[in-house]
């Protein structure tokens, strides 16, 4: 389950627009509920905001976490290598 200080570093991160990545990452893994239908984004909301648990949930919105942490930093040494110019 997503703590509120997880939840808090997450959105630091992801800014408000995090389900569609976190559907996106779903998708690829085919990862779906017991129906075999896609998860929604009212569930995957759900699980960001500690009202219910699912590991497959959790897991792809700690990838999204890696991917976009990665991208941050690359972006930041980008600039940073732009402003030393």
């Amino acid at each position: 389950m997503i703590s509120k200080k997880e939840r808090k570093k997450l959105q630091e991160v992801f800014g408000y627009h995090y389900s569609d990545k976190v559907l996106k990452i779903l998708k690829e893994n085919n990862v779906t509920n017991r129906n075999g239908t896609p998860y929604g984004k009212s569930m995957i909301r759900n699980v960001y905001n500690g009202l219910n648990e699912n590991k497959d949930i959790e897991n792809a919105i700690w990838e999204l976490f890696l991917l976009s942490s990665e991208k941050n930093q690359k972006r930041e040494a980008l600039i940073n290598e732009l402003l030393e110019l």
